[in-house]
């Protein structure tokens, strides 16, 4: 994309146009960096309805380190459809993970709440 723009950029030879990478058309778009979640604002696809069934669940279980797969068996939605909601929690900062490898086979992400903000949690569970 071609801007005319004093901030970032940069220009090519002849310097009369300046160009951006995905990053900076993010940040000047969006306003912040792209990995950097607002956790008053859900992401397209995601519905408050499922982020308060599965933050109350979380509120239940917070001394509980939970998988994907645990946790959306318990909640009774697709596996795939509890990972959006997981990793756009971990960017909130609301819930922090590890992984675990195993012997064989994929390794598996474990979740766990993320004591400091346990109070933004408790907002999604209402």
């Amino acid at each position: 994309m071609k801007r005319r723009s004093p901030a970032g950029g940069k220009r090519n030879g002849a310097g009369k146009h300046q160009y951006y990478d995905q990053a900076e058309l993010d940040q000047l778009i969006h306003g912040s960096s792209s990995n950097e979640q607002d956790p008053r604002r859900l992401p397209k696809g995601l519905t408050p309805q499922t982020l308060r069934t599965l933050c109350q669940w979380i509120d239940a279980h917070q001394d509980y380190e939970f998988s994907t797969d645990e946790l959306a068996n318990e909640v009774n939605i697709s596996r795939v459809s509890c990972r959006k909601y997981l990793i756009w929690l971990v960017n909130c900062h609301i819930l922090f993970t590890s992984i675990h490898y195993g012997v064989t086979g994929r390794p598996v992400y474990r979740y766990r709440i993320q004591a400091e903000h346990y109070s933004l949690l408790k907002q999604y569970c209402q």
